[in-house]
Protein backbone atom coordinates (compact mmCIF):
# COMPACT_ATOMS: atom_id res chain seq x y z
CA UNK A 1 0.00 0.00 0.00
CA UNK A 2 0.40 3.48 -0.46
CA UNK A 3 3.03 5.61 2.07
CA UNK A 4 1.05 8.90 1.55
CA UNK A 5 -2.55 9.44 -0.43
CA UNK A 6 -3.14 12.94 -2.26
CA UNK A 7 -6.82 13.71 -2.75
CA UNK A 8 -7.69 17.25 -4.41
CA UNK A 9 -7.20 18.69 -7.60
CA UNK A 10 -5.01 17.99 -10.40
CA UNK A 11 -4.85 21.62 -12.79
CA UNK A 12 -3.10 23.06 -15.53
CA UNK A 13 -1.13 26.07 -14.79
CA UNK A 14 -0.23 28.48 -17.30
CA UNK A 15 2.66 31.21 -16.22
CA UNK A 16 2.77 34.96 -18.05
CA UNK A 17 5.02 36.98 -16.33
CA UNK A 18 5.67 40.57 -17.83
CA UNK A 19 7.61 43.98 -16.31
CA UNK A 20 4.56 45.52 -18.14
CA UNK A 21 2.40 44.42 -15.67
CA UNK A 22 1.20 47.48 -13.48
CA UNK A 23 0.74 47.54 -10.00
CA UNK A 24 -1.64 50.10 -8.19
CA UNK A 25 -2.42 50.19 -4.61
CA UNK A 26 -6.16 49.93 -3.58
CA UNK A 27 -6.86 50.26 0.11
CA UNK A 28 -4.32 47.60 2.04
CA UNK A 29 -3.88 45.70 -1.56
CA UNK A 30 -2.40 45.62 -5.02
CA UNK A 31 -3.96 45.16 -8.19
CA UNK A 32 -2.22 44.11 -11.35
CA UNK A 33 -3.63 46.46 -14.18
CA UNK A 34 -3.37 46.52 -18.20
CA UNK A 35 -5.78 48.59 -20.28
CA UNK A 36 -8.39 46.84 -21.54
CA UNK A 37 -7.92 46.27 -25.14
CA UNK A 38 -4.32 46.56 -25.25
CA UNK A 39 -1.83 44.30 -26.68
CA UNK A 40 1.29 43.59 -24.92
CA UNK A 41 4.73 41.70 -25.26
CA UNK A 42 5.31 39.36 -22.15
CA UNK A 43 8.48 37.99 -20.95
CA UNK A 44 7.68 34.91 -20.33
CA UNK A 45 4.92 31.66 -21.13
CA UNK A 46 4.97 29.04 -19.58
CA UNK A 47 2.71 25.92 -19.33
CA UNK A 48 3.12 23.26 -16.08
CA UNK A 49 1.27 21.40 -14.08
CA UNK A 50 -0.14 21.95 -10.63
CA UNK A 51 -3.58 21.77 -8.15
CA UNK A 52 -3.15 21.03 -4.30
CA UNK A 53 -3.78 17.38 -4.49
CA UNK A 54 -0.76 17.02 -8.41
CA UNK A 55 1.63 19.04 -5.82
CA UNK A 56 1.54 17.42 -2.62
CA UNK A 57 1.56 14.00 -4.31
CA UNK A 58 5.00 15.00 -5.60
CA UNK A 59 6.51 16.37 -2.89
CA UNK A 60 6.23 13.68 -1.45
CA UNK A 61 7.39 11.46 -4.12
CA UNK A 62 10.23 13.66 -4.43
CA UNK A 63 10.79 13.40 -0.43
CA UNK A 64 11.12 9.65 -0.84
CA UNK A 65 7.66 8.04 -0.38
CA UNK A 66 5.44 5.69 -2.21
CA UNK A 67 2.58 8.39 -3.41
CA UNK A 68 -0.62 8.47 -5.10
CA UNK A 69 -2.90 10.84 -6.02
CA UNK A 70 -6.96 11.37 -6.03
CA UNK A 71 -8.08 13.47 -8.55
CA UNK A 72 -10.36 14.10 -11.43
CA UNK A 73 -9.82 15.08 -14.97
CA UNK A 74 -11.21 15.06 -18.37
CA UNK A 75 -10.49 12.34 -21.03
CA UNK A 76 -8.65 15.25 -23.14
CA UNK A 77 -4.92 16.70 -24.09
CA UNK A 78 -4.34 18.27 -20.90
CA UNK A 79 -5.36 15.14 -18.83
CA UNK A 80 -2.33 13.50 -20.77
CA UNK A 81 -0.15 16.16 -19.56
CA UNK A 82 -0.79 15.53 -16.24
CA UNK A 83 -0.86 12.31 -16.64
CA UNK A 84 2.91 12.23 -17.97
CA UNK A 85 3.65 14.51 -15.59
CA UNK A 86 2.33 12.50 -12.27
CA UNK A 87 4.52 9.00 -14.20
CA UNK A 88 7.62 11.05 -14.57
CA UNK A 89 7.31 12.03 -11.02
CA UNK A 90 6.70 8.30 -9.95
CA UNK A 91 3.06 9.43 -8.37
CA UNK A 92 0.45 6.45 -9.04
CA UNK A 93 -2.30 7.69 -10.60
CA UNK A 94 -4.35 4.06 -10.61
CA UNK A 95 -7.04 6.63 -8.57
CA UNK A 96 -7.48 9.30 -11.19
CA UNK A 97 -10.81 9.87 -12.19
CA UNK A 98 -11.23 10.43 -15.82
CA UNK A 99 -14.56 11.43 -17.22
CA UNK A 100 -15.20 11.93 -21.11
CA UNK A 101 -17.76 14.46 -20.92
CA UNK A 102 -15.79 16.92 -18.46
CA UNK A 103 -12.80 19.26 -19.20
CA UNK A 104 -9.49 18.88 -17.63
CA UNK A 105 -9.16 21.90 -14.85
CA UNK A 106 -6.45 25.43 -15.34
CA UNK A 107 -5.92 28.48 -14.26
CA UNK A 108 -4.04 31.26 -16.00
CA UNK A 109 -1.43 33.26 -13.43
CA UNK A 110 -0.42 36.82 -14.26
CA UNK A 111 2.93 37.20 -12.16
CA UNK A 112 4.30 40.74 -11.20
CA UNK A 113 7.64 41.83 -11.31
CA UNK A 114 7.77 41.00 -7.10
CA UNK A 115 6.82 37.52 -7.58
CA UNK A 116 3.04 38.37 -6.05
CA UNK A 117 0.39 36.66 -9.24
CA UNK A 118 -3.30 37.17 -9.84
CA UNK A 119 -5.08 33.51 -10.78
CA UNK A 120 -7.72 32.77 -12.88
CA UNK A 121 -9.16 29.32 -11.91
CA UNK A 122 -11.11 27.21 -13.99
CA UNK A 123 -11.33 24.46 -11.84
CA UNK A 124 -13.58 22.26 -14.43
CA UNK A 125 -13.37 18.39 -13.46
CA UNK A 126 -11.12 18.89 -10.49
CA UNK A 127 -14.18 20.15 -8.85
CA UNK A 128 -16.38 17.19 -9.46
CA UNK A 129 -15.00 14.44 -7.21
CA UNK A 130 -17.83 12.48 -6.22
CA UNK A 131 -18.31 9.94 -2.73
CA UNK A 132 -18.16 6.93 -5.53
CA UNK A 133 -14.45 8.54 -6.98
CA UNK A 134 -12.92 8.05 -3.08
CA UNK A 135 -11.45 4.52 -3.39
CA UNK A 136 -12.02 4.04 0.16
CA UNK A 137 -10.05 1.06 0.67
CA UNK A 138 -6.78 2.98 -0.22
CA UNK A 139 -8.03 5.77 1.99
CA UNK A 140 -8.04 3.94 4.87
CA UNK A 141 -5.01 1.73 4.65
CA UNK A 142 -2.73 4.60 3.23
CA UNK A 143 -0.04 5.50 6.13
CA UNK A 144 -1.03 8.98 5.48
CA UNK A 145 -4.04 10.84 3.85
CA UNK A 146 -3.36 14.82 2.47
CA UNK A 147 -6.69 16.35 1.54
CA UNK A 148 -6.26 19.27 -0.28
CA UNK A 149 -9.64 21.58 -1.69
CA UNK A 150 -12.21 19.57 -3.43
CA UNK A 151 -14.82 22.50 -3.90
CA UNK A 152 -16.53 22.03 -0.17
CA UNK A 153 -18.23 18.59 -1.58
CA UNK A 154 -19.48 18.09 1.69
CA UNK A 155 -20.75 13.93 0.47
CA UNK A 156 -17.51 13.85 -0.78
CA UNK A 157 -15.59 14.75 2.15
CA UNK A 158 -17.85 12.81 4.35
CA UNK A 159 -16.95 9.48 2.27
CA UNK A 160 -13.38 10.55 3.24
CA UNK A 161 -14.53 10.67 6.66
CA UNK A 162 -15.81 7.26 6.85
CA UNK A 163 -13.38 5.64 5.36
CA UNK A 164 -10.37 7.40 6.70
CA UNK A 165 -11.52 9.02 10.55
CA UNK A 166 -10.42 5.94 12.20
CA UNK A 167 -7.05 5.57 11.07
CA UNK A 168 -6.62 9.13 11.58
CA UNK A 169 -3.20 10.37 10.35
CA UNK A 170 -4.97 13.34 8.13
CA UNK A 171 -3.58 16.90 7.23
CA UNK A 172 -6.12 19.37 5.50
CA UNK A 173 -5.22 22.51 4.11
CA UNK A 174 -9.14 23.25 3.24
CA UNK A 175 -10.01 25.53 0.28
CA UNK A 176 -12.45 27.95 -0.01
CA UNK A 177 -15.17 25.67 0.13
CA UNK A 178 -14.71 24.06 2.86
CA UNK A 179 -13.53 26.86 4.92
CA UNK A 180 -17.29 27.99 4.38
CA UNK A 181 -18.30 24.84 5.20
CA UNK A 182 -16.68 25.23 9.12
CA UNK A 183 -17.91 28.43 9.15
CA UNK A 184 -21.52 27.30 8.71
CA UNK A 185 -20.64 23.89 10.76
CA UNK A 186 -21.84 21.70 8.48
CA UNK A 187 -18.88 19.44 8.58
CA UNK A 188 -16.09 19.66 11.35
CA UNK A 189 -12.22 18.22 11.51
CA UNK A 190 -12.96 15.40 13.53
CA UNK A 191 -15.22 14.35 11.31
CA UNK A 192 -12.57 13.83 8.64
CA UNK A 193 -9.66 12.31 11.28
CA UNK A 194 -7.91 15.40 10.77
CA UNK A 195 -4.30 15.36 13.13
CA UNK A 196 -2.73 18.27 11.64
CA UNK A 197 -5.15 21.43 9.61
CA UNK A 198 -2.97 23.76 7.92
CA UNK A 199 -4.29 27.18 6.79
CA UNK A 200 -3.15 30.96 5.96
CA UNK A 201 -3.86 34.01 8.38
CA UNK A 202 -7.36 35.04 6.55
CA UNK A 203 -8.57 31.95 6.78
CA UNK A 204 -8.21 31.32 10.25
CA UNK A 205 -9.60 35.12 10.97
CA UNK A 206 -12.27 33.90 8.92
CA UNK A 207 -12.82 30.72 11.11
CA UNK A 208 -13.06 32.97 14.48
CA UNK A 209 -16.35 31.62 15.86
CA UNK A 210 -15.28 27.42 15.28
CA UNK A 211 -11.90 27.79 16.23
CA UNK A 212 -12.16 26.77 19.27
CA UNK A 213 -13.79 23.53 18.52
CA UNK A 214 -11.06 23.17 15.71
CA UNK A 215 -8.18 23.20 18.79
CA UNK A 216 -10.33 21.01 20.80
CA UNK A 217 -10.59 18.51 18.05
CA UNK A 218 -6.90 18.73 16.09
CA UNK A 219 -3.34 17.87 17.43
CA UNK A 220 -1.54 19.96 15.54
CA UNK A 221 -2.74 23.26 13.98
CA UNK A 222 -0.53 25.46 11.68
CA UNK A 223 -1.66 29.08 10.45
CA UNK A 224 0.93 30.45 7.75
CA UNK A 225 0.87 33.90 7.47
CA UNK A 226 3.37 33.95 3.98
CA UNK A 227 6.63 35.95 4.12
CA UNK A 228 5.96 36.54 8.18
CA UNK A 229 6.34 33.84 9.41
CA UNK A 230 3.17 31.87 11.17
CA UNK A 231 2.05 30.39 14.13
CA UNK A 232 2.06 26.51 15.02
CA UNK A 233 0.22 24.91 17.99
CA UNK A 234 2.24 21.50 18.12
CA UNK A 235 1.00 18.35 19.30
CA UNK A 236 -1.97 20.04 21.66
CA UNK A 237 0.86 22.32 23.15
CA UNK A 238 0.88 26.48 23.40
CA UNK A 239 0.92 28.16 20.35
CA UNK A 240 4.48 28.91 18.92
CA UNK A 241 5.51 31.51 16.64
CA UNK A 242 7.71 30.91 13.80
CA UNK A 243 9.72 33.28 11.15
CA UNK A 244 11.35 32.64 7.85
CA UNK A 245 14.15 34.25 6.05
CA UNK A 246 12.33 35.91 3.11
CA UNK A 247 13.46 33.85 -0.59
CA UNK A 248 13.90 36.15 -3.44
CA UNK A 249 10.37 34.89 -4.84
CA UNK A 250 10.07 34.42 -8.76
CA UNK A 251 6.02 33.05 -8.21
CA UNK A 252 4.55 32.42 -5.43
CA UNK A 253 2.12 29.45 -6.46
CA UNK A 254 2.43 26.02 -4.35
CA UNK A 255 4.02 27.86 -1.63
CA UNK A 256 1.62 26.27 0.58
CA UNK A 257 1.64 22.90 -0.43
CA UNK A 258 5.32 22.84 -0.38
CA UNK A 259 4.93 23.90 3.65
CA UNK A 260 1.95 21.27 4.04
CA UNK A 261 4.90 18.93 2.27
CA UNK A 262 7.98 19.45 4.39
CA UNK A 263 5.98 19.73 7.43
CA UNK A 264 4.27 16.09 7.30
CA UNK A 265 7.47 14.46 5.61
CA UNK A 266 9.80 15.31 8.38
CA UNK A 267 6.87 13.91 10.87
CA UNK A 268 6.67 10.81 8.86
CA UNK A 269 10.21 10.42 9.29
CA UNK A 270 10.32 10.77 13.26
CA UNK A 271 10.84 14.09 13.56
CA UNK A 272 10.33 16.60 15.95
CA UNK A 273 7.83 19.77 15.43
CA UNK A 274 11.16 21.98 15.43
CA UNK A 275 12.52 20.36 12.71
CA UNK A 276 9.29 19.24 10.62
CA UNK A 277 8.71 23.47 10.78
CA UNK A 278 11.81 23.98 9.25
CA UNK A 279 12.18 21.73 6.12
CA UNK A 280 8.70 23.08 5.89
CA UNK A 281 9.74 26.50 5.61
CA UNK A 282 12.47 25.52 3.36
CA UNK A 283 10.77 23.92 0.83
CA UNK A 284 8.37 26.72 0.11
CA UNK A 285 11.34 28.74 0.65
CA UNK A 286 12.56 26.60 -2.71
CA UNK A 287 9.57 26.63 -4.59
CA UNK A 288 8.96 30.19 -4.56
CA UNK A 289 12.18 30.62 -6.48
CA UNK A 290 10.73 29.05 -9.44
CA UNK A 291 7.94 29.48 -11.83
CA UNK A 292 5.14 26.69 -11.07
CA UNK A 293 4.42 24.77 -7.72
CA UNK A 294 6.82 21.75 -8.56
CA UNK A 295 10.17 22.63 -10.11
CA UNK A 296 11.33 23.41 -6.89
CA UNK A 297 10.40 20.55 -4.71
CA UNK A 298 13.13 19.83 -2.57
CA UNK A 299 14.28 15.70 -2.63
CA UNK A 300 14.95 13.61 -0.22
CA UNK A 301 18.63 13.82 -0.05
CA UNK A 302 18.49 18.06 0.16
CA UNK A 303 15.84 17.38 3.18
CA UNK A 304 18.05 15.32 5.10
CA UNK A 305 21.15 17.53 4.48
CA UNK A 306 18.56 20.48 6.73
Amino acid sequence: MYDTLSIGSGLIDIFISSEQFELKPEGDRLMLCQYYGDKMEVDSFSVLTGGGAGNTAVGFSRAGFNAAVVTETGKDTLSQVLLSDFHKEYVSTNFVVQEKKEQTGGSVILVGSDGGRSVMVHRGAASLLDPQDIPADAVRRTKWVHLSSISGRIETLRAIGEARREARNLSWNPGSGEIQLLIEQQISPAELGCDIFIVNKEEWESLAETQGKIQAEVATIIVTDGPHGGQIRPEGQDWQNFSITPAQAVDETGAGDAFAVGYISAKLYGHSPERAIQWAIHNSGSVVTHFGAKPGLLKKAQFSNL
